[in-house]
């Protein structure tokens, strides 16, 4: 990996935490309000690839929502995750991604983006940090 890839990265790239995707929606709330200055929480496998993604804002309505929490604290983190986040890997342009993350659906153009290194979590972006860095020029 150049030294090039790793600084223009290096500006917006956060950690958030992860969760086993064996956990249930209850274990997960706990890992959210442990990290209250997340926006998301990556859900990986058992060898640290991401497979989906929850963005806590809209996890915790759903948790404090009318369909009961005994319910929903049983439920399979799994299930309410996003199946089909925007993954990109360290080694990928940042202005690629970043067009990518601006043509998803409305409904997703928040949601965070998934940065691997050889598959495994490397970190998150907030789509909101790259429209703000020198990496949206590019797309101009």
């Amino acid at each position: 990996m150049s030294n090039v890839l790793i600084s223009e990265w290096s500006t917006v790239i956060r950690s958030a935490p992860s969760v086993p995707a064996s956990l249930t929606c209850r274990e997960t709330l706990r890992v959210m309000f442990q990290h209250p200055e997340s926006k998301c929480i990556v859900v990986c496998n058992e060898v640290d690839e991401p497979v989906g993604l929850l963005m806590c804002e809209r996890f915790f309505l759903k948790a404090t929502g009318r369909l009961g929490a005994d319910h929903f604290y049983r439920e399979s983190i799994t299930r309410l995750m996003i199946r089909n986040p925007l993954i990109a890997d360290l080694s990928a342009p940042a202005v690629s991604v970043l067009a990518e993350a601006t043509n998803r659906p409305e409904m997703m153009k928040n949601d965070c983006i998934i940065i691997t290194s050889q598959g495994k979590l490397a970190g998150v972006v907030y789509p909101s940090d790259m429209m703000e860095s020198p990496l949206e020029q590019g797309i101009r």
